[in-house]
This record gives structure tokens, C-alpha cells and sequence, in this order.
């Protein structure tokens, strides 16, 4: 009997990928999308944001085919400069807890994860009228 075929849409980009090149695509959509991860994470997509979308090209567009080509090519070299570098810019607390989750474990216990505003501080108190 056989078995019925997997419908997602990323079976077939699963076959093609190993499980590690998709962990670490996963990891940078991650951290791309992390408040913890410094500003310097936004300049990798608004530098292919705004070639996208500007009138100046090597390759015009009008060229059916060619010109798409280009476009393609820097979709591709972001989001390869996205998943490398990332990780690297990232402070390394996010990035084991994003690791962790990914690979479906609990984080570190003695782990400390960085917080955007700044340490938290615990303590006790009491109020007097």
C-alpha cells in the first residue's frame, strides 16, 4: 500500500535541504524578528528592500527574464548574508534560547536571557501607612 504523499509546502524544499541549513534558516527568520537582537539586524533587508524597488539597475527589468535575474540574485545573497551573520551580531543568550527551542528542548537552567530593557531586579518590600 502506498503512503500518502506530505502536502506541506516546504516537502519538497525539505528533501532538497539538509535538517541543518533549515535550522539555521529558521534561526535568522528568529532573530530577524527579535527585539533582544541590536539595530544592525534591520540593515541586511532594507539594503534589498531598497534595491528591489529602485529605478537603477545593472540588469533593467524591461528585459523579460535577465532582468528579474539580478533580483533574484540579491533575494538570495540577503537572505544567505541573513542567516550567516545574524547569529554572529546577536547577543549569544538569544541565540542559544532560539537554538533551543528550534531543536524543541527546554533553555539552559542557569542561562540568563538579555532583556531589553535592561537587568531585572527582585526583592522584597513592605508598605507602612
Amino acid at each position: 500500500m502506498a503512503q500518502p504523499r506530505d502536502r506541506s509546502p516546504l516537502s519538497g524544499a525539505e528533501q532538497l535541504l539538509d535538517a541543518g541549513m533549515l535550522d539555521q534558516i529558521r534561526l535568522g527568520w528568529r532573530l530577524l524578528r527579535d527585539s533582544r537582537v541590536p539595530w544592525i539586524k534591520n540593515v541586511i533587508p532594507a539594503f534589498a528592500a531598497l534595491y528591489l524597488i529602485s529605478p537603477i539597475d545593472p540588469i533593467p527589468d524591461f528585459l523579460i527574464g535577465l532582468g528579474q535575474i539580478d533580483d533574484l540574485g540579491i533575494l538570495i545573497a540577503t537572505t544567505i548574508a541573513t542567516v550567516r551573520w545574524l547569529p554572529r551580531l546577536a547577543p549569544q543568550a538569544v541565540v542559544e534560547e532560539h537554538l533551543a527551542d528550534i531543536h524543541g528542548r527546554p533553555a539552559a537552567a542557569g542561562a540568563e536571557t538579555a532583556e531589553p530593557d535592561g537587568p531585572t531586579y527582585e526583592g522584597r518590600y513592605r508598605l507602612r501607612d
